[in-house]
């Protein structure tokens, strides 16, 4: 059941954004530090608004189980001596049992092929893994937003469609992905786009209406995907006739 409003944060008449489940948002521009600061309600203001209900300190508890996050500065992180270990500690720390933890880890690990890592140190991994650890970490768990800031951007290129399609199945299971990101490639992926300057939105929308903002995307230096250029070519000579998300998609349409 897709919820309209699920996700709302009000701050100002320009930082101000407001979305449902089933949405895969990415955020892209400058000022994503202190947004993120008030996602993660560091500086307790009362911006956020989640299933129609103001986040404050009283209900933070619900707040903290129902929004999870993967952050670029905690990749190195870990408290667990295995990566099974760590995956497991927020787990037990909502009390889920001992059966359930079991099932989930092993759902999660093989959607994202971490099943040969679960008895490794995960201080001894590459970049990579230790980003989809840390996501499997956070989606065991169960949360109904998902906000990952600049660690998508370290996966190797064997991992991203894999990576980006269990990301989009999740939103797509009445969740939400915040995605924040310097990397415009990243895009693509989602539902949506909010391209921030200067702590203010300057623009929002479905992601292809967004990148098809020529004038403003090269106002802000902001270069468009190669994926898009040809799109864009292709469809001004009337070869497609809509915008793909890949390049095997749009090969597949051509050759129809």
């Amino acid at each position: 059941m897709n919820f309209n409003n699920y996700f709302t944060y009000n701050e100002s008449k320009d930082l101000s954004f407001s979305f449902p489940t089933r949405s895969y948002v990415t955020f892209l521009g400058d000022g994503n530090k202190r947004l993120i600061d008030n996602l993660l309600f560091k500086n307790n203001h009362d911006y956020i608004t989640l299933m129609f209900a103001k986040i404050n300190s009283k209900n933070i508890f619900k707040y903290k189980k129902s929004v999870s996050f993967v952050l670029h500065e905690h990749l190195n992180l870990f408290v667990g001596e295995t990566v099974s270990d760590d995956i497991a500690f927020g787990m037990e720390c909502l009390g889920i049992n001992k059966d359930e933890m079991e099932d989930k880890l092993v759902k999660y690990s093989k959607k994202f092929g971490i099943m040969n890592l679960l008895d490794k140190d995960p201080n001894s991994l590459g970049i990579s893994d230790k980003v989809k650890i840390k996501i499997v970490g956070s989606l065991v768990c169960e949360p109904k937003v998902l906000v990952l800031d600049e660690v998508l951007c370290e996966l190797d290129k064997c991992d991203l469609n894999m990576v980006f399609k269990n990301l989009n199945d999740f939103a797509n299971n009445d969740n939400i992905v915040f995605n924040f990101t310097s990397d415009v490639n990243e895009c693509l992926y989602g539902s949506d786009v909010i391209i921030l300057n200067n702590e203010k939105i300057l623009i929002s929308g479905k992601t292809i209406n967004v990148l098809n903002e020529d004038k403003l995307m090269k106002k802000l230096g902001i270069g468009l995907p190669f994926l898009v250029e040809v799109n864009k070519y292709l469809i001004d000579y009337g070869i497609v006739n809509k915008y793909f998300n890949s390049v095997g998609e749009l090969v597949d349409n051509i050759w129809k």
